[in-house]
């Protein structure tokens, strides 16, 4: 009998067995987090010239700077893309976004489930699988679907990511530009500082002769002290801006005996923009932001046909098997099989094969059933047509506000545009008509003072309004720096297209036409 059993258990094995080992092989899948990451720094490479190091992990040591440490912007840039704390946590978004397309295209565990039911009386225990395993159909039709609404997240979450190292660049290149500002602004108005405290000395000494009063020296001393407030105020403007850098580097705990790269407000040279026409076709195939909006629309509208299929009926397959149950044996044990024995001896009867004896347990005869089964779901009430509904809504947003982002995109770019040439036009109307009208206008009074015709505070006026005309000019340098810095933002990282830079991620809309 245990032969028999042991027999049918190692057939319903050897059909089992090959089935299962196709399941558990067809759901392994690979995380390969690294090469997502690396797709984000090739984004990101294209769109601003510097590849990020998210490869390596930051660095914990700020550098060592001196007092005579030069930070350049590209330096500036690159410890940033490397060690910016919450663009490294972005990072894991990508991380996460893989997990879920590897996650979306596994196939559910098979289920088993075993009842024993104990025959009244004692004996032995009936057997019944309800599947032997039962496996769920629907994945066949769900995965393909559920993958590609996970890739196309995936892709939106490596495109965000590089968005947000491109708009981390953008603000490190304006941040540099306002500590070079006022680096320089520092100068200025100390040096302005000097001249007004010789016009103050100066007029001290002709009050004490008694040609001047002593409201021109206290005028003079007043003007001094503002620039003394206003020279607080910059320096303290200037060590806000360094932090903020320093932040942005990861390195917020450092020191800023540091300095940048001098900007002047004569030989500061500006580039052109291209034409308004030609940033507007750069910004909407370079703006990462926008392609990863691209893909989230591919994704909603993948998910419409994903919900669509989730409300088909749920049908699953299995193999069910049930062994009958059977009486209780009057004497298994060795003792009765011994007595047994013993009677037959003393009967003087010979055993003969079948014929039961007085303690011979009875015949069990052990029967068993097996073969498939399907589990059917009725989708008579929930077709899913509430999650389809909503999904189509998704769909329609995440259209709108595809089409909202482009719109302000091409406003951005207008406006940045028309604010970069307002400050280059006045860069230039301060080079070529003002300060030479200002200076020249020094050197009539410097040869006048020298001619005796003019006094000292005349001319060390003259000196002050030179040093505040250059100041204002280097404000408006300022401003087209950190307007080209913004402009190179709005149309995604550079102003001119990369030419012969590799096809990168291609965009959203190019592949869901292809597909």
């Amino acid at each position: 009998m245990a032969d028999r059993e042991a027999a049918k258990l190692r057939m319903i094995s050897s059909r089992f067995i090959p089935g299962a080992l196709v399941v558990v092989v067809g759901g392994c899948a690979t995380l390969q987090p690294t090469v997502r990451v690396g797709e984000a720094m090739d984004a990101v490479e294209k769109q601003t010239g510097e590849r990020p190091a998210w490869l390596a992990p930051w660095d914990e040591a700020p550098p060592a700077w001196d007092g005579s440490s030069v930070l350049g912007v590209e330096e500036a840039v690159t410890l940033a893309l490397r060690n910016n704390r919450a663009l490294r946590a972005d990072l894991e978004m990508i991380g996460q976004a893989d997990a879920d397309l590897v996650q979306a295209g596994l196939l559910q565990n098979p289920r088993f489930n075993l009842m024993a039911m104990l025959p009244d009386g004692g004996g032995r225990a009936m057997l019944r699988s309800a599947g032997f395993p039962i496996q769920a159909l629907q994945e066949l039709w769900l995965i393909p679907s559920r993958e590609k609404a996970a890739a196309a997240a995936l892709q939106e979450a490596i495109l965000r990511v590089a968005d947000r190292a491109v708009e981390t660049a953008g603000e490190v290149k304006r941040v540099y530009t306002g500590i070079r500002y006022g680096q320089r602004a520092i100068e200025l108005i100390q040096a302005n500082m000097e001249i007004v405290e010789q016009a103050r000395r100066q007029i001290q000494t002709q009050q004490a002769s008694g040609k001047a009063t002593l409201v021109e020296v206290n005028v003079a001393r007043i003007r001094f002290l503002r620039l003394q407030s206003e020279l607080m105020g910059m320096e303290a403007e200037y060590r806000g801006l360094k932090r903020r850098l320093l932040m942005l580097m990861g390195f917020a705990t450092a020191n800023d005996a540091w300095s940048v790269t001098p900007v002047h407000e004569i030989d500061e040279i500006f580039e052109r923009p291209p034409s308004e026409e030609a940033m507007l076709s750069v910004a909407e195939a370079g703006r990462l932001d926008l392609q990863a909006a691209g893909w989230a629309l591919a994704g909603a509208e993948r998910r419409i046909e994903l919900m669509r299929r989730e409300g088909w009926p749920e049908v699953a397959v299995g193999l069910t098997f049930e062994r009958s149950p059977a009486p209780r044996s009057q004497n298994p044990t060795i003792a009765g099989r011994a007595g047994n024995a013993l009677v037959e001896g003393l009967r003087g009867d010979v055993p003969e094969l079948g014929r039961a004896s007085a303690f011979e347990p009875e015949s069990r005869d052990i029967e068993w059933t097996v073969g498939p089964m399907i589990d059917f779901e009725l989708p008579i009430f929930d077709w899913n047509q509430a999650q389809v509904a909503k999904s189509l809504h998704e769909y329609r947003r995440q259209r709108a506000e595809l089409e909202a982002r482009r719109q302000e995109i091409a406003a951005n770019v207008r406006g940045t545009a028309i604010m970069y040439q307002q400050s280059c036009e006045q860069v230039q109307f301060f080079r070529e008509a003002i300060l030479p009208e200002v200076e020249r206008n020094l050197e009539v009074v410097r040869e006048s003072y020298r001619a005796g015709r003019e006094e000292v505070t005349i001319f060390l006026q003259v000196q002050e309004d030179v040093i505040m005309t250059r100041l204002n000019a280097l404000a408006f340098v300022r401003d087209a720096l950190v307007q080209r810095a913004e402009l190179e933002r709005e149309v995604g990282g550079r102003l001119t297209p990369v030419v012969g830079g590799g096809d990168g991620i291609v965009p959203a809309a190019s592949r869901v036409a292809g597909e």
